[in-house]
């Protein structure tokens, strides 16, 4: 039988966060990673039956990114694109695929569910999705987070959510591209975090493949042996 590519650990933790809609997805080497990562996505959209099925559940986060990520050979923009960024070419194994997504934590900023893409997040839902993050950074030991999205009203949120939640924050730019960094304060842990451009479209993995590289700690444990192809 083949091991699930999750690590549950935590679940009892995430049970108990009243504010937690979905779990975050965590990787089943998360835990012994050297450098615990989370990548964090947008926001998830009820734009079907089936969707809003899914997301009334804890685990619909999970069920979408298992579909998503760990079909290796799906041409998944979102998933196959930071991939190719991380590893600076166009076609990574399936084992360095799924070394890289066991290894880290996969969450959603927004915590409420968008109609449409044309409906953003507001700066109250924004701000919310930041506090609810730092939380599960704490309580995951994350040290670092690579971010979807550049725009400016999810910085300026940011900056407001660490201040409600006495954590210092500093921004200041990545290098070229528009590219962001931040570095949190929380208690003794400090948490850096990177901003990139949203990999589903629009994203040349090849221009961000130099800056994610140079910015984000890639220490990943080894894939192990060669996965089941979905």
């Amino acid at each position: 039988m083949t091991a699930s590519p999750i690590d549950t650990r935590y679940d009892q933790q995430f049970a108990a966060r009243k504010s937690l809609p979905w779990w975050p997805w965590v990787g089943c080497a998360f835990a012994e990673s050297p450098v615990r990562t989370m990548i964090v996505g947008e926001s998830i959209y009820m734009w079907s039956p089936e969707a809003r099925e899914r997301y009334s559940r804890a685990d619909g986060l999970r069920v979408t990114h298992t579909n998503h990520a760990m079909a290796l050979r799906r041409d998944s923009r979102y998933v196959r694109n930071i991939e190719r960024a991380l590893f600076a070419c166009r076609k990574p194994s399936d084992r360095q695929k799924y070394g890289f997504w066991t290894n880290v934590a996969y969450h959603n900023l927004v915590l409420v569910p968008l109609s449409s893409r044309r409906r953003r997040p507001t700066q109250a839902e924004y701000q919310a999705g930041w506090r609810e993050l730092f939380a599960l950074c704490q309580l995951m030991e994350v040290k670092q987070c690579l971010v979807y999205g550049l725009e400016h009203s999810k910085l300026k949120a940011l900056e407001s959510a660490a201040e409600q939640s006495g954590h210092a924050c500093v921004l200041r730019d990545a290098g070229t591209l528009g590219a962001r960094r931040a570095t949190l304060q929380m208690g003794n842990a400090q948490l850096e975090l990177l901003f990139i451009r949203h990999p589903s479209a629009f994203f040349s993995w090849r221009q961000w493949a130099p800056l994610v590289r140079d910015n984000l700690a890639l220490e990943f444990l080894p894939p192990g042996p060669e996965p089941s192809v979905g």
